[in-house]
């Protein structure tokens, strides 16, 4: 064992005397260039670039980039990008805002003040259908009534007007007509046959009148009470739901009745 490890030893030895040998000249040869050849380049030629060429860029050219350039990205492009991004963000907040229910505070309040009367918003069908006792039932009555009321005010307003143009045009006949009787009797000689006509004429022209006037108060009996049916289906409604019926809510529910 131990003449084993002398002779690895040995050999190791051995190796490192031969790659010393190896890596030094020979006895004999000198180190670097011979003797006659100095170091470096000739002495007629100097160092660096020739004389007359300047070192760096000529004369003319700026060093780095040109003044009209900027570092970074071109700012129309930022301003663009940023335009872009700003156009996003405005679109993003309009989809959002509009995403976002709006409540109409005329309704609401509209419906606070209909409370049962809201039911005016039910379908045709269920005002068909609709029991007499219950809300929308009442209101169908309340409809129909003030539907009715609403075509017999505008017929006889009408009426009492086409009235009194014929009291006019009757009182006017009456007065032509007195005007011939006076003239008739005095006339000379008196004729009695022109008088007897110019008082029929009279008498017919104020028969037409008593007519006109007559019919003018039918008229306007009949226009009051139209309105009164009117305010009977308020007042049945008012009952029988228990609702105040303000000018308000009236025109409210009208407008959703439709009448």
């Amino acid at each position: 064992m131990v003449r084993k490890s002398i002779t690895s030893i040995t050999a190791a030895l051995a190796v490192g005397a031969a790659a010393i040998a190896f890596a030094a000249p020979p006895a004999g040869v000198p180190v670097g260039p011979p003797a006659g050849i100095p170091h470096g380049p000739p002495a007629g030629i100097p160092h660096g670039p020739p004389a007359g060429i300047p070192h760096g860029p000529p004369a003319g050219v700026p060093k780095g980039p040109p003044a009209t350039a900027t570092a970074g990205a071109p700012v129309a492009s930022g301003a663009a990008a940023r335009g872009k991004s700003d156009s996003a963000a405005t679109r993003s907040a309009s989809a959002s805002h509009a995403a976002r229910p709006v409540s109409d505070p005329t309704l609401a309040r509209g419906a606070s003040l209909l409370k049962k009367l809201n039911a005016a918003h039910a379908s045709d069908t269920a005002f068909e259908h609709a029991s007499p006792k219950s809300t929308v039932g009442a209101l169908a009555t309340y409809k129909d009534a003030v539907l009715t009321g609403n075509a017999d005010v505008a017929t006889f307003t009408k009426a009492i007007a086409d009235g009194q143009i014929a009291i006019a045009d009757a009182q006017a006949a009456v007065s032509a007509a007195q005007a011939k009787l006076d003239a008739a009797n005095a006339a000379t000689p008196v004729d009695p046959a022109a008088v007897d006509a110019a008082k029929a004429t009279l008498a017919t022209a104020q028969t037409n009148l008593t007519n006109a006037q007559q019919q003018l108060a039918s008229d306007q009996a009949s226009l009051a009470a139209a309105q009164q049916s009117i305010i009977n289906a308020q007042t049945t409604l008012a009952t029988s739901t228990k609702v105040t019926l303000t000018p308000e809510v009236l025109a409210k529910l009208n407008s959703i009745l439709g009448v």
